[in-house]
């Protein structure tokens, strides 16, 4: 590869900035069903705890802590 290219550093700098996107989507994908609350609805209320950690409130009142 000629590093000197303009047109070819431009072409492998979009392919890398591609690629990352299509990996975000797929990753999005995967974990899609993964949700804190076991009710499978985002969470009522988020705070901060210790030591970075969050807090999340459910709808059914219990109380989840996730690590930083």
């Amino acid at each position: 590869m000629n590093w000197r290219s303009k047109r070819q550093v431009l072409l492998l700098i979009v392919g890398a900035a591609v690629l990352l996107m299509l990996a975000g989507m797929a990753a999005a994908w995967y974990n899609r069903k993964n949700t804190t609350c076991s009710d499978g609805k985002p969470p009522l209320e988020q705070r901060g705890g210790v030591l970075g950690q969050t807090e999340f409130l459910c709808h059914n009142g219990k109380i989840i802590t996730t690590p930083g």
